[in-house]
């Protein structure tokens, strides 16, 4: 499949307060053919392809008899893995253990791979995004979307949202929030360096802000994908297709 694209930007960055900064994101959906669903996401110039197989049938030595289990594996854009690499697996599995309706296939396996195509800056926002709109186009069950957001504190205190490599290395404190759509609460926090307890208060306040437009984003890039099903076009009523019906008469 040639996948479907969809852009948000100049939108996006406009219905964000001034203070707010964000890097035009981008998707491209179903692009892999050998998997039951996939995702590229680009934000700025970091690159992710998540690609999402199952429920499978798994080893009965691996087997839950109450729920599906969660394997992910992350392969970076060059050389060998890392044991970052094993931090963003662990909080992948985690996320998707959470939003997955696990107890819907039990005895089964839910395997993700994620390809970080490249690297800048807000790397692990990014894969927790393409793995939410990838686990989306599979089909398998799931309770809610997710958005991940990353921000970073400078040594003056500013915030910067969606950050670079650069501002990311120049950052005192780095952080990396993931939202379930209509909470208030982030069900995923990863933070490193030095920050206080009233700036890290004001960067899980301010990124949902941020997150919000993550979803319509998500939304925008699946409505896209079914106005290009044939299929889905055709039980649409004439109405939904854009059609002006005229009033029935008396």
């Amino acid at each position: 499949s040639s996948g479907i694209n969809a852009e948000y930007g100049v939108s996006m960055l406009a219905s964000l307060e001034n203070s707010i900064r964000v890097r035009p994101i981008s998707s491209e959906l179903s692009t892999l053919g050998n998997c039951d669903g996939s995702a590229r996401v680009k934000q700025g110039n970091s690159s992710v392809m998540v690609g999402v197989w199952g429920p499978v049938e798994v080893k009965q030595s691996k087997e839950n008899p109450e729920k599906c289990i969660v394997e992910t594996t992350v392969k970076a854009a060059a050389g060998h893995g890392s044991p970052l690499d094993k931090m963003y697996e662990e909080a992948l599995r985690q996320t998707c253990e959470q939003m997955v309706i696990l107890t819907a296939h039990p005895r089964t396996c839910i395997q993700v791979i994620v390809q970080i195509e490249s690297e800048d800056g807000s790397i692990l926002a990014v894969m927790k995004n393409a793995l939410c709109l990838a686990l989306m186009d599979s089909g398998v069950p799931m309770k809610g979307m997710f958005a991940g957001v990353s921000c970073v504190q400078q040594e003056n205190g500013e915030l910067f949202w969606d950050p670079t490599a650069e501002e990311e290395e120049e950052s005192t404190a780095k952080y990396t929030f993931v939202y379930e759509n209509g909470a208030k609460n982030a069900i995923f926090t990863h933070c490193t360096g030095e920050s206080s307890i009233e700036q890290f208060m004001l960067a899980l306040q301010k990124s949902r802000q941020v997150a919000c437009e993550v979803f319509g984003f998500y939304r925008e890039s699946f409505e896209k994908l079914l106005r290009k099903d044939v299929r889905f076009q055709m039980m649409l009523p004439p109405v939904i297709k854009g059609e002006i019906l005229e009033d029935p008469e008396p």
